[in-house]
């Protein structure tokens, strides 16, 4: 077990590697980029990478292999193969350099840097989030709660706002079970007196999970699906635990613990993904048959 200074040391290790990481994203988001083709899920997405992946990925372990050295952790990122060291150590860093590629080669928002600490059983934590493009950083130690840029943070919860938000990523819109899910999201929440159902698509994983936070009635769905894909551990390891320390809902499509370290595959198509501002709606969603 890591004892609590050196969880404390290992996330401002993160934490400075992210927002290094995050500097260069940003410095280079208005520039032309040859979109890359690599072995992916099912989704245009996955399948997309720069050169910023790259340096941004070697930036992260320029700052984590001292620590990763030291306490013998194994490494789980995007761009570069499974070596499933995260089979074998007590903990591993699980990373996604750049979530969020192709709004970031459109200049857009969307994109973020992720980092989180998880165990082998398949528990983060720790868990750090940079936006570059906002020049925030969301940092959580297991047990510790979350800090903002390095201060407390906790969800704004005054908000009466009776529109429902939903996050979902492109490719749901092409799923078979997007119809059905159309329809009876309206249903109940026009049974729980909303105003209006709003449709967000176009962010990556990292980014949808953290943008629910900023609404008062909000999820993020994926759906478990056939095809390979559906994200990957280091998509939604970090903003799990920043769920988990927040008190709200994090499960996969069963209401289960997202499990973050399964030997078979690093994809999430086989358990979906779900993301909740209030308990209401993350039982709503997950009594939607598809």
């Amino acid at each position: 077990m890591l004892n609590k200074n050196t969880l404390s040391t290992l996330c401002q290790g993160a934490v400075d590697a992210s927002i290094e990481a995050g500097q260069l994203i940003q410095s280079q988001v208005d520039q032309p980029h040859d979109l890359q083709d690599k072995q992916g899920g099912y989704s245009k997405a996955s399948q997309v990478v720069t050169e910023v992946d790259y340096q941004a990925q070697e930036i992260i372990l320029k700052h984590l292999r001292p620590g990763s050295s030291q306490y013998d952790l194994g490494l789980l990122t995007e761009e570069a193969a499974d070596d499933r060291s995260r089979l074998h150590t007590d903990y591993f860093w699980c990373i996604d350099p750049l979530d969020g590629t192709l709004p970031f080669t459109e200049q857009r928002s969307g994109y973020a840097v992720s980092i989180a600490l998880v165990s082998q059983s398949g528990d983060p934590v720790i868990g750090v989030v940079y936006l570059p493009d906002e020049e925030l950083c969301y940092s959580a130690i297991r047990g510790e709660g979350i800090a903002l840029n390095g201060q407390p943070f906790r969800l704004d919860r005054s908000s009466d706002d009776r529109l429902l938000h939903v996050y979902m990523d492109r490719s749901m819109q092409s799923a078979d079970c997007f119809t059905a899910f159309i329809e009876q999201m309206k249903q109940w929440a026009k049974a729980e007196n909303y105003q209006e159902v709003v449709y967000h698509v176009g962010f990556g994983a990292v980014r949808n999970a953290l943008a629910v936070l900023s609404h008062a009635n909000a999820c993020y769905v994926k759906f478990p699906r056939p095809q390979q894909g559906g994200g990957s551990i280091w998509d939604f390891a970090a903003t799990r635990l920043i769920y988990e320390e927040l008190g709200v809902p994090v499960s996969n499509s069963k209401g289960e613990k997202l499990r973050l370290n399964t030997p078979e595959t690093t994809f999430m198509h086989q358990q979906g993904v779900l993301y909740a501002t209030t308990d209401r709606i993350a039982e709503m969603v997950l009594e939607i048959k598809v």
